[in-house]
């Protein structure tokens, strides 16, 4: 499966803008931070690559003069210009190996949840010939759902875990392991370079919008490719839910929960010479 397709349907892109994680406004803070350590000129231009829908982008935008965010999915990219419109943020199909930018004009590129699909050599050339002397790469994303601050986490966790491990079992790509690893065995290619791994993302979600979450993976879509017969594994995994809070709940449209996702960060500097 080519990760090109992997967020193309209309069906996921909807889902990703409605139910998927939104960062902190933390994260940027801290990549703003690293960044202007050793780069005080006035910061001008940032690519989000791997955009998606726009989250990420999003949170550049009070930074920078210009952020231009950027994805191989032209439906995502709809999705991203019809939901918020920030004068200084522009966003194009394109991808991790032609990056938008002439040589030496970008203060920062940052990826999140996305660098695992790339090309990463490929990747790291771009990102090298685009950036200042002195700019940063900042590559985050969140690990897999934890259910603490419930009275019935362990419940919760169970149902999750057999989703994601038994019920998909067969339909992750490959490269979801640097999700479950949170990163650590992905490398920056500079050797002035950090990882913080101190922040998370806390939401509370509806069961029923946190299933909508799940309807957003791709192993999700692929597994109603291989098995077209089963109209209702999503419904299931929603009683199962609802159940792990109440065995007799009927529905599960005003059960919360607290879900938290382990965020990873690294980030490093092009040398200034």
């Amino acid at each position: 499966m080519s990760y090109t397709k992997l967020f193309a349907n209309t069906a996921i892109s909807e889902a990703y803008q409605k139910f998927r994680p939104t960062y902190p406004i933390e994260v940027v803070d801290r990549i703003i931070k690293y960044l202007q350590e050793k780069h005080q000129s006035p910061l001008t231009l940032a690519i989000d690559v791997g955009c998606g829908s726009g989250q990420s982008t999003r949170n550049l935008s009070p930074h920078f003069e210009k952020v231009i965010g950027c994805d191989v999915s032209e439906t995502q990219i709809k999705k991203a210009t019809e939901t918020e419109k920030l004068a200084n943020i522009e966003y194009r199909i394109g991808n991790d190996e032609t990056l938008p930018a002439e040589d030496g004009s970008v203060d920062l590129v940052t990826a999140a949840q996305a660098a695992h699909w790339f090309n990463l050599k490929k990747f790291y050339s771009e990102v090298d010939r685009i950036l200042k002397p002195g700019g940063c790469l900042a590559l985050y994303g969140y690990g897999n759902a934890e259910f603490h601050q419930n009275s019935n986490e362990g419940e919760l966790q169970k149902v999750f875990n057999e989703f994601y491990n038994g019920t998909l079992k067969g339909c992750w790509e490959d490269r979801r392991k640097h999700i479950e690893d949170l990163y650590a065995n992905i490398h920056l290619p500079y050797s002035d370079a950090v990882r913080d791994h101190s922040m998370a993302i806390e939401m509370e979600y509806t069961v029923s919008d946190f299933v909508g979450y799940l309807s957003s993976w791709s192993a999700f879509h692929e597994y109603k490719r291989l098995h077209p017969e089963e109209k209702d594994i999503l419904q299931t995994v929603l009683e199962k839910f609802s159940r792990a809070f109440d065995k007799d709940a009927k529905s599960a449209d005003h059960t919360t929960m607290n879900v938290f996702y382990p965020i990873y960060l690294l980030l490093g500097r092009k040398p200034n010479s």
